[in-house]
């Protein structure tokens, strides 16, 4: 598949390019994102998010969420491979951080409703906080081309 991304010559695009980069990119998982290609994507990501938890809630946020999964995902990993990081060590943890919940789902809403924390749980919690602090951090670094 051809790469349809919008290039430009300077390294710092807008927030309309950036967009428009995230959306041609929905499954470019190939290429390479820029800091701000990157940051203007999460901050897109982040306000259609909380726009349609605020205005709709329920199933249209998690719709929305869904929809913007795929293209999150790719931006990430493009910009992992732009910052010259393995890719692998955001998509395996980002596996674990989708199934564990799914695996011990039932198990965990039950000890929530009880008001009872399991140390799987605080372990959980603790590899999600780490995790996400690591994806700042490489969303942080200059490229590496």
């Amino acid at each position: 598949m051809a790469n349809t991304r919008k290039k430009t010559s300077s390294s710092m695009i807008g927030f309309g390019t950036a967009i428009t980069n995230f959306w041609t990119g929905y499954f470019d998982f190939m290429g390479r994102a820029t800091r701000a290609e990157f940051w203007f994507g999460i901050l897109f990501v982040f306000i259609v998010n909380w726009l349609f938890a605020v205005l709709f809630g329920g199933i249209i946020a998690t719709i929305a969420s869904a929809v913007l999964f795929i293209p999150t995902m790719a931006l990430s990993v493009r910009r992992f491979r732009d910052a010259g990081i393995w890719v692998w060590l955001y998509i395996i943890p980002m596996l674990i951080i989708y199934v564990v919940p799914i695996w011990r789902g039932a198990v965990w809403y039950h000890m929530m409703s009880i008001n009872s924390i399991t140390s799987g749980m605080v372990g959980y919690s603790l590899f999600f906080i780490v995790f996400m602090i690591f994806c700042i951090v490489v969303g942080c670094l200059p490229s590496r081309r």
